[in-house]
Parts: C-alpha cells; structure tokens; sequence
C-alpha cells in the first residue's frame, strides 16, 4: 500500500508561520551566538581574516547540520514506507496462514499511522499464529498418546501447512475424540478378555505361551499393552480356543466319569471306596482328566478279571436302553449275543458295542420318546378321567375337588390333540428322514395312538351297556320285590335305632284307610315266606308323624307319566288303583276302581298269577323303563305298582 505525501497536504498558512516561526527564533539565536563569537575571538586576538574564516565555518556548519537532519528526516521517512511494505507483507503471509481475510485501512493516512496500524495487526497475527501452533501441537502430543497405544496413524490433513486453521483444529479434536472412544471401547473389550482367559487359564491349569500373552497376563497390562486390532484379535481368538478347550474337557470329564461311575457300578465297587476319588477328583482340569484316564484303565484291567460279572452289568444297561427306546421282545430278541452264557472279551466287546448304539439311537430321538412319554402319561389320566365321569361319588368331594378335575380335564382335551398333532408331524418327518417306520414296542405308534382312543370307545361304550344292563336288572327286581328307600337313614354302622319298637310305625286295622298301606301287596303265591327285602315304606319313623299321615282325608296328587300308566294297565283297567285295609289282619286287595271289605276275599281272586306275569314280561320289553314308585292320587287311598 503506497501512502500519500504529507507535504502535499500542508496548508500554506502553516508553513509560512512556521517559517517565520523558525526564523525569528533562529535570527534571535544566531544574532546572540555571533556576538558571543566576536567577544570571545576579541578577547582571543583572532585577526579580521580568522574572523571570516571562523564565521564561514560557522555558517557552514550550519547548512551541514540542517541538511543533515533533512537526509535524516527523508531517512526515516524510507524506513517508515519500507517498514509498511514489509508489514504489509508479513500481514498478508500471516492472512494467508491463518486463513483471516487480509485486513484494510482507511485512505489518506500517514505514513506513521499506517505502519503503526500494520505493525500492530501483525502483532495480533502472530500471537494468533502462535496460539494455534502451540494448540496444534497439544493436540498432536494427546493423538500420538491414542495413536500409539492403539497402534493407528495419526491424522492426516492432505495438505502441507506452518500454521493450523481453525478447520484443521476442528478435524483434529474430532480424530482425538474418536481415538479416546475407541480406546475406551477396545480397553472394556481387552478387560473383558482378560478375565476370561484368566479364569480359564486357571481352570484349565495352562500358562501363557507367546508374547502378546505373556504382556496380556501382566500386573500393568491395562497401562501398556498395545490395544491394537491385531492384538485383540489374538486375544479372542486364543479366547475361543480356550472356550473350546474347556468344553472339550467338560465332555471328557463327564464321558470318563460316566464310564467309570459304570465300571464302579457293574465290578460292585462299594461307594465307600470311590466317593473319596470323586471328592478330590472334580471339574475338568488337565490333572483331573489325566487321574480320571489312570482310574479308567485301573478298572478296564479289573473287568478283563471279572468278565461274567462286567457282561451281566452290560446285560442290565442294554436292557435299561431298550426301555427307554419302546424296543419289543421280537426287537430284543435280534441281539442274538444276550444269551449268550460263554463270557469272552470278544462277547463282551458286542455287549459294549451294543450299549453304545442303543445309547446313540436314543440320544438321537430323545425328543420323540420324551413326547411319547408325554402322550402316554397324558392319554392315561384322560382315560382316568373318563372313568371318574361315571363316578357318583365324585359330586360329594369337599374342597374343589371336583372343578379342579374340571378345569385340569379342559387343559389336557386342549393339550393332547395339540401333543398329538406334534407327534405325528415330528414321526412323519423321521420315517421320511430315515425311510423306517417308527416303532413303539414293536408297534407303529401312530397306529398305536388311534388303537388306544378305538379302545377308549369301545370301552365306554361297554361300560354304558353294563349300566343299561344293570338297570335293568333293577327295574325287574324292584317290579318284583319293590324298591329301596331312596335315602335311607343315616346312622353310623353298629348304632342302635334312635327309635324304639313301640315307636315305630305300626298297621291301624280299626282306623278307615285315609292313606295307602306301605306293604307288598302282590306276593307270589308259591312263596309265603317274608324274608326278603322289607316292604316299601316300612320304616320306623315316629308314631306321632304316622298319626298325622293318617289323619289326613285328603292327598295332592302326583304328576303321573305315560309310562307309568302304561304300567298300570297290568294290574288293573283303571289309571288309578284303590286299595283297601284288610280288617282283622287281611291283606288289602286290587279291585280296580272298586274297592272291597269282605274279609274273606283273597289276593288271587283280584287276578290270576298268569296275568301280571305277562304284564310284567311286556313291561320289560319296552323301550323306555322305569323305576316302580309309590304314587298317590287324588280321591284314592293309595297305588301300586
């Protein structure tokens, strides 16, 4: 930036001032010091000619002085307008390296002001410039912390520069702020491994073997070790080779327990004698394993010497195996070897051999014989339930009983079928997998299942024709020797009636008949004897309610069904039956509608024997039957059936 000559813009009052000004001032001085000049070379003796030497000197060295300070003014005057290139310069070097628009200055300044003002942003330039060095820096020092302890580069901007702009501080906080989270996330990660592989270094009994282990085992291994990607990718790698170790030897462990809690079981090892071994022998350490292969071949040795006995503990297990697999006695029977009585290694090799198949096979299809199992059990107390449907007892349970049957029976009719889908879905898909037929104690089982509810059928069906059949036999006992009191009175067994015999209902043969007598009125002619069951309504309820049945002239009667008048059409032609109290001691009589007191007249001269054993027989032939039964109907005395 050029400046404009101050000079040029000076008033011209000003400057003729100033001159006079300077003038006057100097005139004064140089008019003084002339005179003190003259006086002194006066007094000195200086001549006239020395005295106009002098005084030339004198004005000479004036004019030099003055024309001195005007080169020193112009002087300065070229270090002011280079110092403004120069500043100008730098402040627009520094514009660029901090990437700040190049300030501007207002025209018409001086030189002095110009350059102080260039000076002074300079300044400001620098200080900023040096900030964002020292800030670039720090961030470098926090990045190669990160960068070297998780072996990444560090950030690269693309572009060669002295000083940071504000862009680049930016990217490169962010490159930190990234490094410290991935630093945080692998450092959980590697703890995380770290104990693991720890613990099952010490489960396993094993020790580290290379370099990257040997650091991760370290006390300060969470200070120092390198938190690489390669790093913790061993480490999860040698995490899993572990995990697999160990589930290794847990399967080793238990196989070799398995087999040698057999060989203990079938050589009749007390267990006083083993539990120690297992108490200081347990988990699945690389010692562990190594005594549990000494035990083993200890007791494979103790075999060869007790052969008959180690074939009949195979006999045992095999036969356990066949249980559990539903095997039949045709499918037994295949394994020729299991009678064999000639106790070789080679026979007990089959035996082993055998055991170790059944044992495959079953683990192979353990979830269809688990859902068999399931089934059977369910189908079981389903039929149990069925069978509880019949019984009468069930309706006098106390405590729920009864609606927790209820509900427990609506869960198993909804999960069985459900059950039973999954079954034959799962045997579809193994018969088709294996092209066999899967066989339940010989048997198909989906065959077997739809056999076992045919059964259930037919069962019930049989079941409801023995009741039929029962009630029949019934009906015809009660139709011949009349029926049982519906409830009976209730009194422990053993106890004495609360009623005496004087108590007890007796026959009035004075009083006129108001009520029917309760007693068998139609007794077979060729058996007089009077055992048997009691007549109906022959109880020993209390004189005093007999009395007031007797009294009474006048009976509501029952509502009579078809059948039963239907009935009655065998003993007699009228729908209702009178009956009569023999006096003295004779039997009332069926007359019809009529009813008589001849003392002399007979049961058999009511209707022939004959008769009412027809009526009897057509009754039973009858579709729908019923019980006999006591009703009383209006205007009668009493009926009988």
């Amino acid at each position: 930036m050029e400046p404009h000559a101050p000079l040029a813009t000076i008033d011209e009052s000003f400057k003729e001032n100033s001159v006079q000004m300077i003038k006057t001032e100097l005139v004064g001085c140089l008019e003084g010091s002339m005179e003190n000049l003259q006086q002194i070379w006066n007094e000195i003796g200086i001549s006239e000619e020395q005295k106009e030497e002098r005084t030339h000197v004198v004005l000479k060295h004036l004019q030099t002085l003055l024309q001195e300070m005007v080169e020193e003014e112009r002087q300065l005057k070229t270090t002011l307008m280079e110092n403004v290139k120069t500043c100008s310069a730098d402040l627009q070097q520094l514009s660029n390296e901090l990437g700040i628009e190049y300030p501007t200055f207002p025209e018409g300044i001086s030189i002095l002001k110009l350059e102080n003002d260039l000076r002074t942003k300079v300044d400001e330039f620098k200080v900023e410039k040096h900030k964002r060095i020292k800030e670039l820096k720090k961030l470098r020092e926090q990045e190669n912390v990160f960068c070297k302890r998780l072996c990444l580069p560090a950030h690269n901007f693309g572009q060669n520069f002295v000083v940071p702009n504000k862009e680049h501080i930016r990217e490169l906080e962010a490159n930190i702020e990234y490094l410290k989270n991935e630093m945080i996330k692998r450092l959980e990660s590697f703890k995380k491994i770290k104990a693991n592989v720890m613990e099952l270094w010490k489960e396993l009994e094993e020790v580290p073997k290379t370099t990257v282990e040997t650091e991760m085992a370290m006390d300060s291994a969470e200070t120092t070790f390198e938190l690489s990607a390669i790093n913790l990718e061993a480490l999860k790698v040698l995490e899993l080779e572990l995990e697999h170790q160990k589930t290794i030897n847990i399967n080793i462990s238990k196989q070799l327990r398995e087999e040698i809690q057999s060989l203990w079981t079938k050589l009749e090892i007390s267990e006083n004698e083993y539990k120690p071994f297992l108490a200081h022998w347990h988990g699945f350490k690389r010692s562990t394993i190594n005594a549990m292969e000494s035990e083993k071949q200890r007791l494979q040795a103790l075999k060869l010497k007790h052969m008959q006995k180690f074939i009949e503990g195979l006999r045992k297990e095999l036969t356990n195996w066949w249980d559990k697999c539903y095997f039949a006695p045709a499918q037994r029977e295949a394994f020729s070897p299991i009678n064999d009585t000639d106790y070789t290694e080679e026979l007990l090799n089959m035996h082993e051999h055998q055991v170790e198949v059944m044992k495959s096979f079953y683990e192979q299809n353990k979830h269809l014989f688990k859902m068999v199992e399931k089934r059977e059990t369910m189908f079981a107390k389903m039929a149990e339930y069925e069978l509880k449907k019949n019984d009468v007892n069930r309706f006098s349970n106390r405590g729920g009983a009864l609606l927790k049957e209820c509900r427990a029976r609506k869960v198993l009719e909804k999960e069985l079928p459900k059950l039973e889908r999954e079954l034959k879905e799962d045997i579809e898909k193994w018969e088709t997998d294996n092209e066999q037929q899967f066989l339940v104690n010989g048997v198909q089982y989906t065959d077997t299942m739809v056999q076992q509810w045919e059964n259930m059928k037919l069962e019930k069906e049989q079941m409801k024709l023995e009741r039929q059949k029962k009630h029949q036999d019934i009906m015809k006992e009660e139709l011949l020797f009349g029926s049982k009191p519906v409830t009976p009175t209730k009194r422990f067994i053993g106890t004495p009636s609360k009623t005496t015999p004087n108590k007890q209902r007796k026959m009035d043969t004075t009083s006129t008949p108001s009520r029917v007598t309760l007693a068998s009125m139609c007794q077979s002619p060729c058996k007089t004897k009077s055992s048997g069951r009691p007549p109906i309504g022959s109880s020993t309820k209390k004189q005093g309610k007999v009395s007031r049945l007797v009294t009474k002239a006048k009976v509501t009667p029952k509502r009579v069904s078809a059948r039963l008048k239907a009935k009655r059409q065998v003993l007699g032609e009228s729908s209702v039956l009178n009956v009569s109290k023999k006096l003295n001691d004779s039997l009332g009589m069926v007359a019809g509608s009529k009813m008589t007191n001849d003392k002399n007249t007979s049961l058999m001269s009511c209707m022939d024997y004959n008769d009412f054993a027809v009526g009897l027989e057509n009754i039973e032939n009858e579709k729908n039957k019923c019980r006999s039964s006591l009703l009383v109907a209006e205007n009668s005395m009493g009926s009988f059936v």
